[in-house]
């Protein structure tokens, strides 16, 4: 029986699949059999034996040493958070699920309601929607409620039709998740078997990538309201660690920003 790598080896080899050889002053030529580097490649440049590097891909060894972490993610010119990253699968310390309080998920749905012409939702690491303010309720057509899953909405197929650049979004929504969520919590294992049968998902989560919860442009056409042009800011309040604050903004005077203050109406609220 063949043995399955570790979480360590499986991202090591997806990141070395991800490099461009020419980047890395690597000349293709007609023998060349990967898309990516080979693990001599990679050994060399990291300063370990290609022996050692197999072992760590196969998932023989798991725990490298510091040293050894810093060079791999040198040798793969991986950024910040790539490299935190490898280290935390180095040394086996997951991003445990932190425990969100009800006290805590109604003080930041109060936060929330202090930006009435933004729409804002709160997620936990696993992307659950924990509270949304009235305007982001309005907005999504209740897509975007407590209760909900960012990631699942994510991969809707209304989702894929409306929003422009979907592969983009979908891509950053999956490395936010990684990053932040505990592989091993049962709540994050329920969401992979629910998406392990999209018709893009496996294919996205196989890239393992990672990434913080960034600020970036949306482009969607939302029912009733048109194309809009969103500006998307994501950020941990400091006193929460374990929630995370997506917010809707809007540049002033724009078809978006009076869409947004149509949002808080009376008249839409009570709808």
């Amino acid at each position: 029986m063949a043995r399955r790598s570790s979480p360590l080896g499986v991202f090591l080899a997806a990141r070395r699949a991800a490099c461009v050889p020419e980047d890395f002053g690597v000349e293709r030529d007609g023998r060349r059999r990967v898309a990516g580097l080979r693990r001599d490649e990679v050994a060399a440049r990291a300063g370990i034996s290609l022996e050692y590097y197999v072992r760590l891909e196969q998932g023989r060894v798991t725990r490298p040493s510091d040293q050894v972490t810093e060079s791999l993610a040198r040798a793969l010119r991986m950024d910040a958070v790539h490299a935190d990253y490898l280290h935390r699968l180095a040394r086996g310390a997951a991003s445990p699920a932190r425990p969100v309080t009800a006290q805590t998920t109604e003080s930041l749905r109060v936060l929330l309601e202090q930006w009435p012409a933004c729409p804002a939702y709160v997620t936990d690491s696993a992307l659950d929607i924990l509270a949304a303010n009235d305007a982001m309720l309005a907005l999504s057509g209740g897509d975007l409620a407590p209760g909900r899953n960012a990631l699942l909405q994510t991969f809707r197929p209304e989702s894929r039709q409306s929003v422009r650049d979907w592969e983009r979004v979908a891509r950053d929504a999956i490395a936010s998740f990684r990053f932040n969520a505990d592989p091993d919590s049962p709540r994050v294992q329920e969401l992979l078997a629910q998406l392990a049968d999209d018709p893009d998902f496996p294919r996205l989560w196989a890239l393992h990538e990672v990434a913080q919860p960034s600020t970036f442009r949306l482009s969607a056409r939302v029912d009733d309201l048109g194309e809009l042009e969103i500006g998307v800011q994501n950020f941990t309040p400091p006193a929460h660690p374990g929630c995370f604050v997506t917010m809707y903004f809007a540049t002033p005077g724009s078809v978006t920003a009076e869409v947004f203050a149509l949002l808080t109406a009376p008249s839409v609220v009570a709808a």
